[in-house]
């Protein structure tokens, strides 16, 4: 079996995305952004919360339908079932999870950077998961494949380990941006914030699971989540402007002027 050195490149630059973002994120808002390292921690601590809860929860509702003490939906709408259902679990789960994770950090996690930092420690421990289950099965394929794996592997695409960085780029934003609104929601006690961040978390996980689910080539899902790509960094980006202008008017109004 001959070598796809293209394939190589695109899994090797995929690895190095999904595994150097996180990392990198997490330097930027601890040296750059000048935010407790705790802060970042506690956010890879609310990411793994909510899969406890989560993941068992996601199988005690199939378990549920398996012995037919709930009733399956129609064939037809089964897409959309599991979509709306996945989307509503992780949203509250995980938006649950990060509002726990702010109100533990308490002072700590009342400043604008600290909601970036834990939206990289959260968004971050799921992209470096990723990227270490793709490095594992990169390498294995790669030093001791089996002769069915070694032909299903090299005949891949060389664009479709870049989708899975691209997804991990789109994933990483919107948990910035969700952790921006749960942080607002504990920061101004308006809770209508912690509303809006399930509401966002249950339609990216929607569209992804309904789009999969109905038969979507794996780009036009990237293609869909792109669209929120674009909505988070453009919202992160206002959230930046108005939080920095905010604390150059606070800190204006605390200088006292000097007596002549």
């Amino acid at each position: 079996m001959s070598i796809n050195w293209g394939l190589v490149f695109t899994s090797v630059l995929a690895i190095v995305v999904e595994l150097g973002l996180p990392i990198t994120l997490a330097i930027l808002a601890v040296k750059w952004l000048k935010v407790s390292g705790w802060v970042v921690v506690t956010g890879v601590l609310t990411f793994l919360g909510s899969q406890v809860v989560h993941l068992p929860l996601l199988a005690g509702i199939n378990l549920l339908f398996v012995k037919n003490i709930l009733p399956l939906p129609p064939t037809s709408l089964l897409p959309l079932f599991n979509a709306i259902t996945a989307g509503v679990l992780a949203g509250l789960c995980e938006e649950t999870a990060r509002l726990v994770g702010f109100k533990a950090l308490k002072k700590k996690g009342l400043p604008f950077n600290s909601g970036l930092a834990l939206g990289v420690g959260h968004g971050g421990l799921e992209s470096a998961i990723v990227g270490f289950i793709v490095l594992t099965s990169f390498i294995s394929n790669v030093v001791s494949p089996s002769a069915l794996t070694a032909a299903t592997f090299w005949s891949t695409p060389i664009t479709t380990p870049l989708a899975g960085a691209v997804e991990r780029i789109s994933a990483v934003s919107a948990h910035l941006f969700m952790s921006l609104l749960v942080w607002k929601a504990v920061a101004n006690r308006n809770y209508l914030w912690f509303v809006l961040a399930i509401a966002y978390h249950t339609q990216i996980d929607f569209v992804t699971v309904y789009m999969s689910q109905s038969g979507a080539s794996t780009w036009a899902i990237e293609g869909a989540l792109s669209i929120f790509l674009v909505a988070d960094v453009f919202f992160l980006w206002r959230f930046w402007v108005t939080e920095r202008a905010k604390e150059k008017a606070i800190a204006e109004a605390e200088i006292i002027p000097t007596a002549e």
